[in-house]
């Protein structure tokens, strides 16, 4: 059996983990802020929170967006069923678009069309776009058909580090950019999630939400609103900090293989090959 993708940990990554593991310090801490301020930089993100998973991040921002019950998120047919399960557990509906064929994304045609033909009595709220498998959705034209609803953006960029939209980072677009780091992505922490933002305001809700609503001031701790456990442990970003170190590295290996694949398969008349689009960052490769 042929495995989608195997995780590139090295012997640094594993001394890294060590070291907090022997630390005794293990929930969020330092590895985790430097693990966050590392994703902003190279996402191009004011914030970065991470998170416990991506599901984590994506419930968390729809929470932090204050979406849920009598609310309805559009969102592609075609994808992994967390991002409609973030979607109930936020207490909103799910409204299913078809994908286009050419990128197995969103169909920007239909995210119109559903719009205007839409009916139901919980209102729209937001579109979360998911860039599949890595592959850029066409967010130019979805953050404009968002603005012209009044709809919020959530992007589901789970698949999607190092992915680019006309030259700017997947998970930049909307209010919020949603990440993972399960086994299966390009960079892992074994379990993980993060969440993108350039909001001040958004930014303290989602760290807030991600510990108990817990907040602490001249040594007191005060429970300022009703939270959940979704921190991040310390040895989950020492096994990250050096795969991001060297993910550009990856990134392009990866676009090498594509071109192996393209070239391989370019006569096979049974195999119909996926576009290729700028800025793709084909996770499920090895």
């Amino acid at each position: 059996m042929t495995p989608l993708t195997i995780p590139d940990i090295r012997d640094e990554d594993i001394r890294m983990v060590a070291d907090v593991l022997r630390s005794g310090m293990l929930v969020q801490g330092e590895y985790v802020r430097r693990f966050e301020e590392g994703l902003a930089d190279y996402i191009g993100a004011k914030h970065a929170v991470a998170v416990s998973s991506g599901t984590a991040a994506l419930h968390l921002a729809l929470i932090a967006l204050g979406i849920g019950d009598g609310d309805a998120v559009l969102f592609p047919a075609f994808s992994f069923v967390a991002t409609a399960n973030a979607v109930r557990l936020a207490g909103a509906l799910p409204v299913f678009v078809d994908i286009s064929a050419e990128d197995y994304n969103i169909d920007v045609g239909l995210l119109e069309k559903t719009i205007a033909d839409y009916s139901g009595e919980a209102r729209l709220k937001a579109v979360m776009p998911v860039h599949e498998f890595g592959c850029p959705a066409r967010l130019d034209s979805i953050c404009r058909i968002a603005a012209k609803n009044g709809l919020m953006v959530i992007e589901d960029a789970a698949c999607a580090l190092g992915t680019r939209v006309n030259g700017q980072h997947a998970g930049t677009f909307g209010q919020c950019g949603c990440f993972s780091f399960h086994p299966r992505k390009s960079l892992t922490t074994g379990e993980g999630g993060l969440v993108t933002t350039d909001s001040d305001v958004l930014a303290e809700r989602l760290r807030l939400l991600r510990n108990h609503g817990l907040t602490r001031k001249d040594e007191r701790i005060d429970c300022i609103l009703p939270g959940y456990n979704y921190r991040m442990t310390d040895f989950q970003a020492a096994l990250g900090i050096n795969q991001l170190g060297r993910f550009n590295q990856s990134l392009a290996g990866r676009r090498a293989l594509v071109e192996q694949y393209y070239s391989g398969l370019a006569d096979t008349p049974a195999v119909t090959l996926p576009e290729k689009k700028e800025g793709h960052a084909w996770q499920s490769l090895m």
